[in-house]
């Protein structure tokens, strides 16, 4: 039995056999044209081009699982419709005599070259687009009709280095219960459409294709985020039981779709969801999110050769916010370390980034770059109800200068004639100890607080969660944590605020019970857990969830 670990796309378990597909490449050979040819090959070009939109179409209609599923694969049609991009291949084939084939794989070379090179990963999804199109468009002209999926059913585990967007359509159409790949990311493409189909799939499995052999058992846990290697009996059974319990809570999650979060006595818990990135929207709006808790803008600023633009948030921010309204959505302002943007702002290195300039720190150091992103989300607040979150807040001066580069900013727009709303709900993430324990004056400045439990944790207790050598000592219900959760819902509510908690602890169904009896007045969960949250609060007796609260704090004070 071997376990490797990788980054979980969409929860869920799946139990089958590896079917393990390699990558294939397509043989373009350098061929030229005669002159009495060309008028024939741009013919035969625009006939291929045709013929493989109709195709992109009858997918979008036929399998296309959500609108942002649709969305990716109209960005494929868009690439071939590109004047650009036909006229290119038109100028190959007429003015240096190559053959159609020659000219579409140098063109796309090209591009994917120059989006493999800003090593990027918010980027390389534009790259798997283009190698999907080419592939499409190539394997067309070159009458590569041979199905490789064709052995696949509901029993397989896909095995792959990596996936294209359109192959994972085509591949859950075969029904199968799982993906695996050795490269990817979370965020591309072919991710977020497994994601919008609920597909178990792992990606970035370091070691993947060295240690599967062909029908392998395998079992993909989603919810850790490993994947289990011909599995001995005993976790066959293990997984095979969370299986069946998963597939009974599916159905019975889809009966309380449309009731709203609301514990058994009557307590209502606002219960709304975290994303990363804006294609998860469409699982948002499905799963009847009361709203966005936390919208993480860092996929905006990782490792980009140059800072977004006003316009370039503007045009993110409006879109979410429409498809929100009117329900709320928690803008957090960027939350990344130095060493995250040292080639943007030529930052030395540092020690310890988790401990260095990151979070509301770097926004207050840079304050030019902060101005942009406050601009953006105050635009957007023209079109919903946005509310904007600092993040890493050590104490309430950090919001007080925070707030005033607000104000400045609204001065800015209105001389610059620009439309926003100015009333805009300011929030801060308590999530270091010294914020816990001056939540009563950040409570003073502030329309509601946030407590991002991952952080908390890790920094009251001096424990790296990602350090699997520490991993013992990361607990999220040590009395000290309690403590400081406490302390910051009582100073809330005492300035009549409300406390949402959108870290793990959030997401996790043994902790929501305890959460609502310390009275936290909102959840923020991923949008994949959503359903199973809310079935929870349902259960729950908001009266007794206080008692055990009571009781629990009662025993932890009793083991000091």
């Amino acid at each position: 039995m071997i376990i490797l670990k990788g980054a979980s796309v969409s929860t869920g378990i799946a139990i089958g056999k590896a079917k393990i597909i390699e990558k294939e490449v397509l043989q373009i050979t350098r061929k030229s044209i005669k002159d009495h040819e060309i008028e024939t090959e741009i013919e035969k070009f625009e006939k291929s081009v045709s013929h493989v939109l109709n195709d992109i179409d009858l997918l979008i209609k036929d399998l296309a699982q959500s609108k942002d599923h649709a969305d990716i694969l109209t960005t494929h049609k868009m690439i071939l419709i590109d004047p650009e991009f036909t006229s290119k291949i038109k100028r190959s084939i007429s003015e240096e005599l190559m053959s159609m084939e020659h000219a579409i794989s140098e063109h796309f070379n090209e591009i994917v070259d120059i989006f493999n090179n800003m090593k990027d990963d918010f980027f390389s999804q534009r790259s798997s687009d283009y190698e999907d199109v080419a592939y499409r468009l190539l394997s067309h002209i070159l009458d590569k009709s041979t199905d490789r999926f064709g052995n696949l059913d509901e029993n397989s585990v896909l095995i792959m280095e990596d996936i294209s967007p359109s192959s994972v359509t085509k591949v859950f159409a075969k029904n199968i219960c799982g993906l695996c790949t050795e490269k990817g990311s979370k965020n591309a493409h072919s991710s977020i459409i497994a994601r919008s189909m609920n597909l178990p799939m792992l990606v970035a499995v370091h070691g993947l294709l060295e240690n599967v052999k062909e029908n392998d058992n395998i079992i993909i846990d989603g919810n850790a985020g490993k994947i289990v290697i011909s599995p001995d009996k005993k976790t066959i059974g293990k997984y095979s039981k969370i299986l069946e319990q998963q597939k009974k809570e599916i159905h019975k999650l889809k009966k309380i779709l449309n009731i709203k979060a609301e514990t058994s006595d009557g307590k209502k818990i606002k219960l709304m969801s975290n994303i990363e990135i804006p294609e998860e929207i469409d699982q948002v709006i499905k799963n009847r999110s009361e709203g966005i808790g936390l919208f993480r803008t860092e996929f905006l600023f990782m490792d980009a050769d140059e800072f977004p633009t006003e316009e370039q948030q503007y045009q993110i921010y409006r879109k979410i916010t429409e498809r929100c309204a009117p329900e709320p959505v928690v803008i957090r302002t960027i939350d990344v370390g130095g060493d995250k943007l040292s080639k943007l702002l030529n930052i030395g290195h540092e020690l310890n980034p988790n401990l260095g300039c990151r979070g509301i720190r770097i926004s207050l150091e840079y304050v030019s770059v902060f101005k942009t992103q406050i601009k953006a989300i105050l635009r957007a607040n023209t079109k919903g109800n946005v509310k904007m979150m600092f993040p890493m807040i050590s104490c309430v001066s950090e919001v007080l200068k925070a707030k005033k580069i607000i104000e400045e900013c609204k001065s800015e727009l209105k001389e610059q004639n620009i439309s926003f709303n100015p009333a805009i709900g300011i929030g801060a993430m308590i999530e270091i100890p010294s914020a816990a324990i001056t939540s009563d004056d950040i409570a003073k400045e502030c329309d509601f607080l946030s407590i991002g439990t991952n952080d908390l944790v890790q920094y009251t207790l001096a424990v790296d969660r990602d350090n699997e050598t520490v991993s013992d000592y990361y607990q999220p219900s040590h009395l000290s944590v309690l403590r400081l959760i406490k302390m910051t819902i009582e100073n809330a509510h005492s300035h009549n605020i409300k406390v949402a908690v959108c870290g793990e602890m959030a997401s996790e169904k043994k902790y929501i019970q305890l959460l609502i009896g310390l009275g936290i007045d909102e959840l923020s969960v991923s949008p994949g857990r959503l359903l199973v949250i809310k079935n929870e609060i349902l259960q729950i007796d908001s009266g007794k969830a206080e008692e055990l609260a009571g009781k629990i704090f009662s025993a932890l004070e009793g083991e000091k």
